[in-house]
């Protein structure tokens, strides 16, 4: 078991170095970090599109129902 669990870690460890590792080939640290935060901006974009398209559906509606009566 502790084998296994050592195995695995050490795995982790070797990935974290690959990519993470400024002193190890400069460029490819850069590149993951650059991904990773262009993939966190893009979702935080598209949440903040969402809500502001909910909020002038809200207004819409409110105005069409304001209208009505």
């Amino acid at each position: 078991m502790a084998d296994t669990v050592r195995g695995i870690w050490q795995s982790i460890v070797q990935t974290k170095r690959t990519y993470l590792n400024p002193h190890e080939q400069f460029g490819r640290a850069n590149i993951c970090r650059a991904a990773l935060a262009s993939y966190v901006g893009i979702y935080f974009l598209f949440k903040w599109n969402q809500n502001r398209k909910a909020e002038i559906a809200r207004a819409e509606r409110k105005a069409l129902k304001g209208a009505a009566h």
